[in-house]
């Protein structure tokens, strides 16, 4: 096996330094979306970086959450009250893979990456 193949992807794209560089421009580009800048009123941007991240890092098999949490629950929890539309949530998705592609992530790890956006959308998106 080769190296890139026995690492995770977590670790191929550089593990925590590298996400929290994509988290950084990701969260300049949703800010920067007046459609989106409203859910970030009133909230420091820097406390919800973390959380992101942990997803993140269960999506590439690096360290996140305990794995007795209920992924479903915990974005639910995270975004109930803020009516998140489908609108809304299909461009968070394509600031996120406009922010991948600026990294040059490789294709392997974006295709995870857009299943994920795709599974959890249900956890997101206001009912």
């Amino acid at each position: 096996m080769t190296e890139t193949q026995s690492q995770s992807q977590w670790e191929r794209v550089g593990g925590a330094p590298a996400v929290k560089a994509v988290l950084d421009r990701f969260y300049e580009g949703v800010l920067g979306e007046p459609q989106l800048a409203g859910f970030f009123e009133n909230v420091e941007v820097e406390n919800i970086k973390p959380h992101l991240a942990e997803v993140l890092s269960v999506v590439l098999g690096g360290p996140g959450l305990s794995p007795d949490v209920d992924l479903a629950t915990y974005l639910t929890d995270a975004h109930a009250r803020l009516g998140v539309s489908e609108s809304d949530y299909a461009l968070t998705g394509k600031v996120l893979l406009d922010t991948l592609a600026e990294f040059d992530v490789p294709d392997d790890i974006v295709e995870t990456i857009t299943g994920a956006l795709a599974f959890v959308q249900p956890f997101v998106v206001a009912a």
